[in-house]
């Protein structure tokens, strides 16, 4: 009953005023002998509820008198607990200043007298105006501490280390362990965290890392079997559950294990690492998730979108989505990666340059897809070229020649060029020429041309169409006389026109037989090869 009530009267929250210098010392002190009540409390309850009390406390505290702004914001509020204690240690064996505010205008910074403590005036944002210890006084706190840690305090406290106790506190859980009966050289210190701390943490996120890389695993062999949208989504847990695991690891390390120094320092940049590269991770399958799962929707017709160009978004997508999450992480960490990517100067003009080529390849992509002169699975004519269009990506477009051979071309290449899509045709051209010899009789030439004419109109693949199909002669030459033959074919298909150009052939010589001998001319080749294959 009686650590319940010290513990409520020690966690009512005086004021922490910042307005001058000495408001700020004065409202350090005060504070730093309410946190020793609560730390009290703890000890002689150790529960969550009151070990929250005293971390909730150090940050308050901690964030409220420091400058924190150069500090990377990842590590920021570490360095607020960790500065409240070696400050109250200094403090504590230190006279208490008992003089007044400076007089006059309040000034920019204020030293404590006999120290090197110094507090200076924030000027801008929302809190302009307060006073806080200066980042530089927050940097050196450890080595003054060092010189100071073996005299006695000179005021009373509950705490008479409280850099140790930070340093050997651990949760509710643990503290049950019998710790301290740890071998020696489990609590031999790196950069003041024992060692079996720092081994606790390090198992800790091992085991995060292996269940995740187990998961994974799992995952993709169960993906493998899927549609590709229900591929993304069993794949979009992987990241949810590494995320999930490291926030559950951090807490346990936070509360439980509670490192300080580098430790805390790697296990704090260690988590958010993680969770930056959940994050886009999650971002990269997001996109490819929404993209096939779109692709795969009844709801959504072929005329309404192009599928390719759907996976072009989401390719472009989630990399620019992706790599903007990692340069966020990395600017949290205290990399300056948005600063460095605003300020290349001449390197980014250079980097431009050097884009100038993918850019232009990335936009010829989205105007094939705007324009659709063709889509994958078409067979196109460019330049002397013929192939398959395979695929089309955000720099280039691979197409697939008659031989099996696999040519990229860039799609910038492709957007200047002149293209005809064959598959785009209804009907294929039948064109061919015939030499019989010259002394063949007139009546005969016109009944040759009469039944070839009547052959081709009676084939079910040859459109009848205003001059189609016709048997004309054409020329004379000293040897023979020259009759050309031509038909529209009634198909899309090149293997198709192949057969039915095979059967008439077969017809027009069943015509000759009637004739006698003929001598072939030089053919004129078919309009679908005036394309040399790639």
């Amino acid at each position: 009953m009686t650590a319940c009530r010290l513990s409520s009267a020690a966690g009512l929250q005086s004021e922490l005023d910042t307005s001058s210098p000495i408001s700020t010392y004065r409202s350090f002190i005060a504070e730093t002998q309410r946190i020793e009540g609560l730390f009290r409390a703890y000890q002689q309850n150790p529960t969550y509820a009151n070990e929250i009390a005293v971390a909730r406390a150090h940050l308050r505290l901690g964030t409220a008198v420091f400058d924190l702004r150069e500090v990377p914001a990842a590590t920021r509020l570490k360095h607020a607990a960790t500065g409240v204690g070696y400050l109250a240690d200094i403090l504590n064996r230190l006279p208490e200043y008992t003089g007044g505010s400076p007089s006059g205008d309040p000034p920019a910074h204020w030293t404590l007298p006999g120290t090197e403590i110094r507090l200076v005036r924030l000027t801008d944002g929302v809190r302009a105006g307060d006073y806080v210890f200066s980042a530089h006084t927050l940097a050196t706190l450890p080595s003054w501490h060092a010189d100071i840690i073996n005299d006695p305090p000179v005021r009373d406290t509950v705490i008479f280390n409280w850099r140790g106790m930070q340093r050997s506190a651990t949760g509710p859980l643990l503290s049950h362990l019998p710790t301290n009966s740890l071998p020696a050289f489990l609590h031999f210190t790196i950069d003041e965290t024992p060692l079996w701390k720092a081994l606790a943490t390090l198992l800790a996120f091992l085991v995060t890392l292996g269940v995740t890389s187990m998961w994974w695993r799992r995952v993709r062999q169960w993906s493998a079997q899927l549609s590709p949208w229900k591929s993304y989504a069993v794949s979009f847990t992987t990241p949810l559950l590494m995320a999930a695991l490291a926030v559950l690891t951090y807490s346990f390390v936070l509360f439980e294990v509670i490192p300080t120094g580098i430790v805390s320092d790697i296990g704090m940049l260690t988590v958010v690492i993680i969770l930056y590269i959940a994050a886009a991770w999650a971002a990269w399958l997001g996109w490819w998730l929404l993209a096939e799962a779109v692709v795969a929707s009844p709801l959504f017709s072929n005329e309404m979108y192009d599928a390719n160009l759907i996976r072009l978004v989401a390719r472009v997508g989630s990399l620019l989505c992706a790599g903007g999450l990692l340069m966020l992480g990395a600017n949290d960490i205290g990399i300056p990666a948005l600063g460095l990517l605003a300020g290349v100067s001449i390197g980014g003009v250079a980097l431009a340059l050097a884009a100038q080529s993918t850019v232009e390849n990335l936009y010829g992509g989205v105007s094939i897809f705007a324009d659709r002169p063709f889509r994958v699975g078409d067979i196109i004519a460019f330049g002397s070229a013929t192939g398959q269009v395979v695929s089309i990506g955000p720099r280039s477009s691979r197409i697939r020649a008659s031989d099996g051979r696999i040519t990229t071309v860039p799609n910038a290449d492709l957007a200047k060029t002149h293209v005809t899509n064959l598959s785009a045709r209804e009907r294929w051209t039948f064109q061919h020429r015939i030499g019989v010899p010259r002394h063949t009789k007139r009546e005969r030439i016109l009944a040759l041309l009469e039944d070839i004419q009547a052959k081709l109109e009676a084939h079910e693949s040859v459109a009848i169409l205003p001059g189609w199909p016709r048997a004309r002669l054409v020329a004379v030459t000293e040897t023979s006389l020259e009759i050309d033959i031509a038909a529209q074919i009634l198909t899309s298909q090149e293997a198709t026109f192949l057969e039915v150009q095979q059967e008439l052939i077969l017809v027009i010589l069943s015509s000759l037989d009637g004739v006698g001998a003929y001598e072939p001319v030089s053919d004129m080749p078919a309009s679908n090869s005036n394309a040399e294959p790639l």
